[in-house]
């Protein structure tokens, strides 16, 4: 797994982001396909159960690391980076500099999960139905974002491969664009939750029958406040993109902390709870949460771009 992630990203910083898809989904279908073979014995394979579905699952993985490293050896220009022949010389100063970048990334993502992780404990004090419809919207949105995530990588490889060439236009490009796109696809996911909001949940359950009347009623509403917070979050993930391209990451840590955990949690709880607005208010708060690290991205954006200029001038 460690091994294919490494590749997946070299590939994409080298704008090879179209065979990562094909690999990943085949590897998908695999995977599928070993689990239910595997895991119930059909095709006269034996039933294993749980281990089964682990074997399935090692097997994809090795066949995509495979599968990636056999591209990067053959592709005709991936292949004169000669990723495996340096391997057995570890070079101090580059684990160092990949250290330093990337323990921030991965703290970010890991502070960023804890924050909607405690949002969904507190949805579960409010009630089984309450939850329920914090679920459905949630992972409505989790499938929405995926398409704003793919830009923010894409940002990221097109604002580094400017970096690498001192291009400020360019770098000031791909963030636009990507900020447009994004804004663009998020409104129009947006409009589809406050149009269709029954259509959505019945995706996931019968909304006609009586005893998910609840969760329905509880779930319409969220999914108003979610489009507007589908916006803000793609706003933010876009910029954040670029400010990894830029590789700064531990500033945009520290401001996910400010707006998560200080600002997002206080008044998440402040509404939820004290002034008793149940799941809207913990969903509000979410909402102002990433609207206030939208805004603490801009602002860094902003600064490391101007200090960029003068660079440029001076």
């Amino acid at each position: 797994m460690m091994g294919c992630t490494a590749l997946r990203s070299t590939v994409s910083a080298l704008s090879q982001a179209r065979p990562i898809m094909v690999i990943i989904v085949v590897g998908t279908a695999f995977n599928i396909v070993g689990n239910y073979l595997l895991g119930f014995g059909k095709l006269g394979l034996p039933a294993l159960g749980l281990a089964g579905l682990a074997l399935a699952t090692t097997l994809t993985w090795w066949g995509m690391f495979l599968a990636l490293a056999c591209y990067t050896i053959l592709h005709p220009t991936l292949r004169d980076y000669r990723f495996f022949q340096t391997l057995h010389h570890p070079k101090p100063r580059t684990l160092r500099q990949l250290v330093w970048g990337g323990v921030p990334i991965g703290s970010f993502s890991g502070l960023e999960s804890g924050f909607f992780l405690i949002i969904m404990f507190w949805m579960g004090q409010l009630g089984t139905e309450t939850l329920a419809a914090h679920q459905v919207v949630l992972q409505t949105i989790v499938v929405v974002f995926m398409i704003p995530l793919g830009i923010s990588f894409a940002t990221t490889v097109r604002v580094g491969q400017w970096l690498g060439k001192r291009d400020l236009a360019g770098m000031q490009r791909a963030t636009w664009v990507s900020m447009v796109i994004t804004i663009f696809f998020m409104v129009g996911g947006s409009l589809l939750f406050v149009l269709f909001p029954k259509q959505i949940i019945g995706i996931y359950l019968d909304v006609n029958k009586p005893e998910n009347e609840a969760i329905v009623a509880l779930a319409v509403p969220l999914l108003n406040i979610a489009a507007v917070t589908m916006v803000l979050d793609g706003l933010q993930k876009a910029i954040y993109g670029a400010l990894q391209g830029l590789q700064d990451t531990q500033i945009p840590t520290a401001l996910n902390v400010l707006g998560f955990w200080g600002v997002g949690l206080s008044v998440g709880y402040g509404l939820g709870f004290q002034l008793g607005m149940g799941s809207r208010g913990l969903w509000i708060g979410q909402s102002i949460a990433i609207a206030t690290v939208a805004l603490l991205f801009s602002w860094r954006l902003y600064q490391l771009i101007g200090k960029r200029k003068q660079h440029v001038l001076s």
